[in-house]
C-alpha cells in the first residue's frame, strides 16, 4: 500500500490513509483480485505442466477407481466429472472460487468486527485527546492524523478497502501455500474445486513420493481412489457442502475483536516507529498484518462439530477405498505410510489457514473417526454409515465420535 500511495514519508504515509478513504468500497470483502495475484505468484514457483505420461496414468487411474468403487457401499457420482491433471497455478485458480464460500463469511466477520471497533473508539475522538493515550507519535503523523478527523471521514468505512486488501493478501498467501502442498481437490477434507472435476496435482506428487522407490501407477491409484470416494459422498450427501459452509458461516457469526490484545498491537505500531525508516516500517506493517481474531470457545465448539463431519467423511472414504483396492496394490500399506506421515504434519497453507483466517479444518486426531466408522460398520454395515450421514441432525458429535458404542 505504501508503494502505491506515495512510499514511506510521512507525506507518504499521510497519502496512503487519504488514497484509502477515496478508494471505493469493494463489492466482498476480500479483495480477490490482489489474493489470486498473490496466489498465482507463490504457485508459479517450481511449478510446471503435467506430462503427457502422467496425465495418461491418473486418466487410466481414475476409469479403475470408479469401477472398484462401485463394489463397494458408496453410491456412484451423478456424472463421471472431468479429470484435471493440474499444474499448481491451474489448481490454484479453482480453488479460489471453490474455497470463496468458506473466506468470505469469516473475512466479512472479521472486516465487520475491526471497522466497527475503530468506529466506536476514534469516532468521538478528537486529536488533541491523542496525547492523554500516551502515545509517543512521530513527528509528521500528527498534522496528518489532524487532517482525517478535522475532514470527519468515517474511519470504519475507510478501513474497510484497507482491510479487504490485508484480507486478500491473507487468503493469496493461504492458497498460494496450498497449491505447493495438496496432491487433490479433496486433501483438506473439503472440495477445493468444483465437485464435477476431479484434480490431481503431479508436480506435488512427485515431490511428495519422488524419493520412496515407488511404481508410479501404483501411487495414482491409492491417491485417486481415495479422491474418488469423497467425491462420491460430496455428491450422494446433496446437503454435505452446504452444510459445511452453514457451519463456517455460524463461525464467521460469532466472531469478536480482542480489544486488549488490537490495543498492544496499536501501541506497539505507533510507539517508536519512525516513518523516515523505511525498514522499521515496513516491519511495523507485517507485524500488523500477521494480527489475527482469536476464536472465542463458542467458535471452538463449532470448529469442532466442523473437524467432525470431516473427520467422519474423509475416515469413512478411506476405509470404502481400501475395501476397493484390496491387496490389488501390493504396495499399498508402504503408499498409506508416507500419506500418513504427511497428515501427521500440518502443511504451511493450512497452518495459514488456521493462523490468518481461525480455520483449523484439521481433526486433532484422526484415529477417533476411523474407530468409529470402524466400529459402526462392524455392528451396524455400512448402511449404519449411511443412516449417519442421512441427515445433519443424525450426524456424531465429538463424544459420539469418541465412544461409538
Amino acid at each position: 500500500m505504501l508503494e502505491q500511495f506515495g512510499g514511506t514519508t510521512p507525506g507518504g504515509v499521510g497519502a496512503m490513509f487519504h488514497g484509502l478513504a477515496a478508494r471505493p468500497t469493494p463489492d466482498g470483502n476480500v479483495d480477490w483480485d490482489l489474493a489470486q495475484r498473490v496466489a498465482l505468484e507463490q504457485a508459479a514457483e517450481g511449478d510446471r505442466a503435467p506430462s503427457p505420461e502422467e496425465s495418461a496414468r491418473i486418466e487410466q487411474a481414475l476409469a479403475l477407481a470408479e469401477h472398484w468403487l462401485d463394489t463397494t457401499g458408496l453410491p456412484a457420482a451423478s456424472d463421471a466429472g472431468r479429470l484435471v491433471v493440474a499444474s499448481r497455478q491451474d489448481w490454484t485458480r479453482a480453488a479460489l472460487d471453490a474455497l470463496r464460500p468458506l473466506v468470505e463469511p469469516v473475512a466479512g466477520a472479521s472486516v465487520r468486527a475491526l471497522s466497527a471497533l475503530a468506529r466506536e473508539q476514534l469516532g468521538d475522538l478528537d486529536v488533541d485527546d491523542l496525547s492523554n493515550l500516551g502515545l509517543d507519535l512521530p513527528e509528521g503523523i500528527e498534522p496528518m492524523l489532524r487532517g482525517l478527523f478535522d475532514s470527519n471521514v468515517d474511519l470504519g468505512e475507510m478501513l474497510r478497502p484497507a482491510a479487504a486488501m490485508l484480507t486478500g493478501l491473507q487468503v493469496g498467501q493461504v492458497v498460494g501455500a496450498l497449491s505447493r502442498q495438496v496432491l487433490g481437490q479433496y486433501d483438506l477434507g473439503v472440495p477445493t474445486a468444483p465437485r464435477g472435476h476431479a484434480h490431481q496435482l503431479p508436480v506435488n506428487i512427485e515431490e511428495a513420493f519422488g524419493e520412496w522407490d515407488l511404481d508410479p501407477m501404483d501411487v495414482a491409484m491409492v491417491l485417486i481412489v481415495h479422491e474418488a470416494a469423497l467425491r462420491r459422498l460430496f455428491h450422494a450427501v446433496e446437503w454435505l457442502e452446504g452444510h459445511l459452509h452453514g457451519l463456517v458461516g455460524e463461525f464467521a457469526a460469532g466472531t469478536r475483536v480482542d480489544r486488549d490484545r488490537l490495543d498492544a498491537l496499536s501501541h506497539e505500531l505507533m510507539t517508536g516507529v519512525d516513518p523516515d525508516d523505511p525498514d522499521a516500517l515496513r516491519a511495523a506493517m507485517e507485524h500488523a498484518a500477521n494480527f489475527r481474531l482469536e476464536p472465542t470457545d463458542a467458535q471452538r465448539r463449532v470448529l469442532q462439530r466442523l473437524q467432525a463431519v470431516i473427520a467422519l467423511t474423509t475416515a469413512w472414504a478411506r476405509s470404502e477405498g481400501r475395501n476397493a483396492l484390496g491387496d490389488r496394490i501390493p504396495s499399498r500399506e508402504r503408499i498409506d505410510e508416507v500419506l500418513r506421515r504427511r497428515r501427521a504434519t500440518r502443511g504451511d497453507g493450512e497452518a495459514l489457514l488456521a493462523n490468518l483466517l481461525g480455520l483449523d479444518l484439521r481433526p486433532t486426531d484422526e484415529s477417533i473417526a476411523e474407530a468409529f466408522v470402524a466400529t459402526v460398520t462392524e455392528v451396524l454395515g455400512s448402511q449404519g454409515l449411511h443412516r449417519a450421514l442421512a441427515h445433519p441432525e443424525n450426524l456424531p458429535d465429538t463424544e459420539e465420535l469418541a465412544d461409538p458404542m
